[in-house]
Parts: structure tokens; C-alpha cells; sequence
């Protein structure tokens, strides 16, 4: 009988397909799993890469999804927005994403600094956000923005007006001063401006245009706000500036404006009016200036056909001045400048050429017609002028010059007019030039020139005239008289011409000093001689005597040549005006303190007066060889004398009487207790060697 089969190969059989399967299995596991782990790898490459690349980009970058969740960022986002991590939403520092639209949103962050956000959403949903710093760029809008608010409102507030206008002359924009300057409103064109150019200082009619705008600068006048006076403005215009291109034309062509500047010069040019009237004319009287008057006088004499010229002047308005004040002198010199004015031709032009002075410049007039209108004028100068209450009389000079004769130089006729006004003012009449005139002043002028140099040259000399005791017939002194002999001129120069050129060269201080140190020289050598005076005595200009340091000046020279005081006389000059007493009186009292002895020369015969006596510390008084002159027989000058003399004795005041001639002169001027003569009779001026002879030796 047969037995059953065993179970071991269908056991076998089974382990070996489960074995099979098991094995594929896993092979298939195996493979899976090589696949993932090669696209793992696959991946994590895919980011690095995506990383790498989002790491070199310039700003932040960042991938959002759907729902508003970062799911990546590079290193540069993250630095800026800190808060900002995979799978978080947006945050704070962050905004909404809808307001960034497609331009960028620049995003303002607390540490002060600037980023342009840039947003790209994804087909897939979600978004890209990229970050550029801006700082920098902001910073430079943000100066710009500066500047241009400054640049407007130094616009806004300039002086000056500016004014763009285009092609047309149309208005493109202006600061507010440019419509300030054009009447309060600025107006739509050039034209509108109502603007007329300003040619030799008048405004043209026609108004100004476009074409005739320049770039140096023009002057123009406005019609100003309604009501006002004009306005002048000073206006000068740019080239032509271009603006950005216009694309949408279709010639594409850049359109041109310029810019005009307007600055107000109306003030400028009525101060500069002003300016030139004052310049002409004489701010009193209204006349013409001096100036003017050379001007119109080099006028006249070019274009020829004869001229004439009336040089005038007012005396006495200095004395007029001092007793009743300027207000009363300047009214005075109004009303002459109205009265010469009416009484010449409308042709004639009047000036007033400083101080008291006047001219008169008349043309087409004849010598005779020249003297009429002279003569006529000095007439109506003569007559009185009242002010108020008040009736004064002026001493009118005039000297009148005309060409031809005289050459038409304006120099020449003004000397020779100023000149016959000189001769008119010594006279008291009109005065025509004449040479002789010329050829005088040509003589003074050379002397006073001579003058100038005469003390270096040592032209300069002293003679002396005795001063002898009547009874005793002794010489007790000796007055020193000037002498020039002028080498120049080639002759002496009398005391009568040399004295006035001194002083209108300011000579006469130094010609004190010199006579004042020669004087006490020859006094030295005459040192110890019986037979020598015992005082010598000076002339001193009262100039010199108004000089605060003149004393001092004499007490130094006596010392330095050993002399006492006593032995000095110095003569005060009889024309001091009383009115300079007070000044002279303190280095009179010096001197007479200090033992000078003080005389009054030439009383009686010139201003001198009794108050001389009275105010000035003298110890003697020299009668003026006037009042000797007419001695014993003149009634006048005998009553003089005896006043004199009365005066001086109640006074204890020696006389001393000048220019004695005679021995009826001396017995006169004894009985009034004049004791000391000087004079012809007594011994004539004569050089110091003469008068006290030098000792010789045997």
C-alpha cells in the first residue's frame, strides 16, 4: 500500500516564493529608497543653490506665500526686518503688502534709515519682496528739498524783481517783488507791463518790447500804482534758457524762456536829482552855484559873439552877521539874489558863487551897455533891504570884465573881473578893468612871491630912528623900522606895500620874530655905551600879539641875549578893532608883568581910541604924526592933544610924540607934558652902525 506524500516541498515551495518576495521586496525598498534619498539630496542642492543666489543679491529679498507667511528670506532681509522668520506672518515693521503698488513704496524704518520695497506676486499665489537701501538717495532729496524751499524763499524775499518770460513774452513765473515793482500785480506778457525805456532821462512813448529786451541793463519807467509818481526800475535780461524736452510734440522741439531782473532805482534817482541840483545850484538863494557858473561862463565864451561878467560883492554882511545873526544876513542875501534876477534880461544868467559874492553873465552888450547895466545894478544893491523891522544898507562892489578885449579865457576874465571888484570895493564905485589893473596885481603877485624868500636871502634889514629926551636933548631910545631891499624886483619895498603882501602870504609872524631876535642882537652889541639907548622899541603885527605863546616867545629871546626886560619896548599897532582887546590883553598883561614896556603907536590918527587906553596895560603913547603935523596952529589937532594928554596924565601914561619937524611942533607938545620927540628934527631913520658908531681900537 501506498504512503502519503511528505509536506517538506510544499513547505519548500512556499518558503521559496516567500523568500522571493520578501526579497523583492526589499530590493524594491531598497530602490524606493536610493529614489528619495536622491531627491532629498536633489532638494536640499535646489535650496542651497536658491540661497546662494538670494544671498548675492544687492538688497533683501524674501518669498511669501498665500497666506502672507515668509517662507524664505536671504540674510540681508532678515538683518532689516529682525522680526521676520519662516512661517511668520508680516509684522510691525513690515506694511500691508496691498500698498505696495508696482512703482516700489519707499518704507521709513526707526533707525533712521530708508528702503524701497518692491513687490511681484507669483502665479501660484504668494509673493516675492524685495528691499533696496535708499538711504542715501533719500538723504540727497531730502537736501534738495532743502534747498529749493531756501531757493524759494530767497525768491520770495529778493530785492530784486525776477521775471521769466517765454518766446511770446508771456509770463512763466515771478517772484512776488516783480509784481510789487509792476504796479501790485504782475501782469500776463511784457506788453501788458506798460514798460517805456528811459533814453537821456526821459521815459519813451512807445512801450517796450520783446525784441528790444538786452542783456546789459536798461532803465525803464513804470507808470507805478494809480495815483503814485512813476517808478524807474533798472532791467536787464538773460539768453535764452531751455527747459526739458516735450516728447508728446510732435517736432519735439525744447521751448526757450528768459529771465528779466527789475531793481527799483526810483530813490536812487531822485537822491542822484537832488544830487545834481545841489551840485548847480546854490541851496540860499536858489541861483545858480559857482559851479554852474564856470560852466555856463566856458559855454558862453565858446560859442563867442561877447561876453560880459559883473563881479559883485556885499560889503559890510560880516558886520551885519555879527550884530543881528545869520537869519538876518542870509534873508539879506535872498532878497539881493531877487533883486539882481528882476533887474537883468532873460538872456542874463545870476549866480551866486559863495559867501557875499555874486556874478552877473550878460551877452551881446557894448562897453556903453556894459557900464549902464553895471552902474544900474550897483544902484539897486545901494538901496536899503528891510527884514522885519529892521533897514540895513549894504556896501555893493562891482567890477566888470569883458571879452573882447580880453581873450576868451575863462581864467583871464574871471581874474580881471575879480580884480576891478577888488579896485571897485577900495573906490565905492563900478569899476571897468582895465591893464593897469593886470599889470598891479602882477606887481603884487611877484612881490609877495620876492616876499617868501627875503628872510633866507637876507634882504631884510633895520634901521633906527632916535627918540631923544627935549630938555636934555639925550638919546633915551630908539625905534626899529623895517627895511627891504628886494633883489627881485630890484628895488626898496616901501613898509606900505610890504606889510599888507605879509600878511596875505601869512608872513607877518615870522617877520615879528626876525625883527624881534635882529633887534635884540644890535641892543647886545650896544651892551654897556653910554652913548647907545637905553630902550630900544619894536613893531609887533597884532596877529602875532593874539598868539597865546608870543610872551614866552619874548622871554626866551631876552634871556638868550642877555637883556632885561625894561630895555624892550613893544609898540601895539593903532588898528587893532576894539573889539580884539579882550585878546590881546592877556599877553600884554604877561609881558607888562614880566617889565616889557608896552606903547600905543599912531594914537589919534586911525582906529585907535580912547578905549585903547583904558583896557591895555601901555606905559607910554605915541601921538600919530597926523596930530604933530598940524602943531600949534591946527584947532582940531590941538584939542586932540590936549585930550590926550589929559587922559594920559590921569593915567601917569608918558607921550611921546612922532614925526616931528620943527621947534613950534616941540613947544607945543611940551606944554601938554610931552617931553620925548621923534622925528625929522630929532634925526632920520638911519642904520644901527650910525646911530650908536662901533668903538676902534688905537
Amino acid at each position: 500500500m501506498l504512503a502519503a506524500s511528505p509536506p517538506s516541498l510544499l513547505v519548500w515551495i512556499l518558503a521559496g516564493a516567500l523568500i522571493a518576495i520578501w526579497v523583492a521586496t526589499a530590493v524594491a525598498l531598497f530602490i524606493l529608497h536610493r529614489r528619495s534619498l536622491a531627491a532629498e539630496t536633489q532638494a536640499t542642492e535646489l535650496r542651497q543653490r536658491v540661497s546662494q543666489v538670494m544671498e548675492t543679491m544687492p538688497g533683501g529679498f524674501a518669498l511669501y506665500d498665500a497666506q502672507n507667511r515668509l517662507v524664505i528670506a536671504n540674510s540681508r532681509f532678515a538683518k532689516i526686518f529682525p522680526a521676520a522668520s519662516p512661517g511668520s506672518a508680516l509684522g510691525t515693521s513690515l506694511p500691508d503688502p496691498a500698498q505696495i503698488t508696482d512703482g516700489g513704496l519707499d518704507h521709513y524704518l526707526e533707525n533712521g534709515s530708508w528702503y524701497r520695497l518692491t513687490r511681484q506676486p507669483l502665479a501660484e499665489g504668494g509673493f516675492t519682496l524685495s528691499a533696496v537701501d535708499v538711504t542715501p538717495l533719500k538723504r540727497q532729496e531730502e537736501k534738495l528739498a532743502v534747498r529749493e524751499a531756501r531757493q524759494r524763499v530767497m525768491l520770495n524775499m529778493a530785492p530784486v524783481g525776477i521775471w521769466e518770460l517765454d518766446d511770446a513774452g508771456r509770463t512763466v513765473f515771478a517772484n512776488p517783488q516783480a509784481g510789487t515793482l509792476l504796479g501790485g500785480k504782475m501782469p500776463n506778457s511784457l506788453a501788458e507791463a506798460q514798460l517805456h525805456q528811459v533814453l537821456g532821462g526821459r521815459a519813451q512813448p512807445e512801450i517796450l518790447q520783446q525784441q528790444r529786451l538786452q542783456r546789459s541793463a536798461i532803465e525803464v519807467e513804470h507808470a507805478g500804482e494809480a495815483g503814485g509818481q512813476p517808478r524807474r526800475l533798472l532791467m536787464s535780461a538773460s539768453g535764452h534758457l531751455p527747459e526739458a524736452r516735450n516728447t508728446d510734440s510732435a517736432e519735439n522741439e525744447a521751448p526757450h524762456t528768459r529771465l528779466v531782473t527789475l531793481l527799483d532805482i526810483t530813490e536812487r534817482r531822485a537822491a542822484q536829482a537832488e544830487a545834481e541840483r545841489l551840485a548847480w545850484q546854490d541851496s540860499l538863494t536858489g541861483l545858480g552855484n559857482r559851479v554852474q557858473f564856470l560852466r555856463v561862463l566856458e559855454e558862453r565864451l565858446t560859442a563867442g559873439g561877447g561876453l560880459t561878467l559883473l563881479s559883485i560883492e556885499l560889503g559890510g554882511l560880516g558886520r551885519l552877521n555879527e550884530r543881528h545873526g545869520h537869519g538876518v544876513g542870509d534873508a539879506l542875501l535872498r532878497a539881493a539874489a531877487v533883486r539882481l534876477s528882476q533887474a537883468v534880461r532873460a538872456d542874463d544868467a545870476v549866480f551866486r558863487i559863495g559867501g557875499n559874492k555874486f556874478c552877473v553873465l550878460a551877452s551881446g552888450l557894448d562897453q556903453k551897455a556894459a557900464r549902464w547895466l553895471a552902474d544900474r545894478l550897483f544902484q539897486i544893491l545901494l538901496n536899503a533891504f528891510r527884514h522885519g523891522g529892521l533897514e540895513v544898507g549894504l556896501t555893493p562892489a562891482i567890477g566888470v570884465s569883458r571879452s573882447p578885449p580880453l581873450s576868451g579865457d575863462v581864467d583871464a576874465i574871471r581874474r580881471a573881473g575879480d580884480l576891478a571888484r577888488q579896485r571897485s570895493a577900495l573906490e565905492g564905485t563900478v569899476v571897468v578893468y582895465e591893464e593897469a589893473l593886470g599889470d598891479e596885481a602882477e606887481h603884487s603877485h611877484r612881490l609877495r612871491e620876492a616876499l617868501a624868500g627875503a628872510i633866507a636871502a637876507g634882504e631884510f634889514r633895520l634901521h633906527w630912528q632916535p627918540q631923544v629926551d627935549a630938555e636934555s636933548h639925550k638919546l633915551v631910545g630908539a625905534e626899529a623900522l623895517l627895511r627891504w631891499r628886494c633883489a627881485a624886483l630890484g628895488r626898496e619895498v616901501s613898509p606900505a606895500e610890504l606889510f599888507p603882501a605879509a600878511a596875505d602870504v601869512g608872513l607877518l609872524g615870522e617877520i615879528d620874530l626876525w625883527v624881534l631876535e635882529e633887534a635884540l642882537a644890535t641892543k647886545r652889541r650896544w651892551s654897556g655905551r653910554d652913548d647907545a639907548p637905553a630902550v630900544i622899541a619894536i613893531n609887533i603885527s597884532a596877529s602875532s600879539l593874539r598868539e597865546q605863546g608870543f610872551a614866552d616867545l619874548v622871554t626866551e629871546a631876552l634871556r638868550h641875549h642877555g637883556l632885561k626886560p625894561e630895555e624892550l619896548e613893544i609898540e601895539i599897532p593903532e588898528d587893532v578893532p576894539a573889539r580884539d582887546l579882550d585878546a590881546l590883553a592877556q599877553t600884554l598883561e604877561t609881558l607888562s608883568t614880566q617889565g616889557v614896556r608896552l606903547s600905543l603907536d599912531d594914537f589919534g590918527g586911525g582906529a585907535s581910541s580912547m578905549a585903547h587906553l583904558v583896557q591895555l596895560p601901555v606905559d607910554r603913547v605915541k601921538l600919530d604924526r597926523s596930530i604933530v603935523r598940524g602943531l600949534p596952529n591946527g584947532a582940531r589937532e590941538s584939542a586932540i592933544l590936549r585930550a590926550v594928554a589929559a587922559v594920559a596924565g590921569s593915567l601917569e601914561i608918558e607921550l611921546l610924540g612922532e614925526g616931528v619937524e620943527n621947534e613950534a611942533q616941540t613947544v607945543a607938545l611940551r606944554g601938554q607934558g610931552c617931553t620925548t620927540m621923534q622925528g625929522f628934527l630929532y634925526g632920520r631913520p638911519m642904520p644901527a652902525d650910525e646911530l650908536v658908531p662901533p668903538l676902534t681900537n688905537h
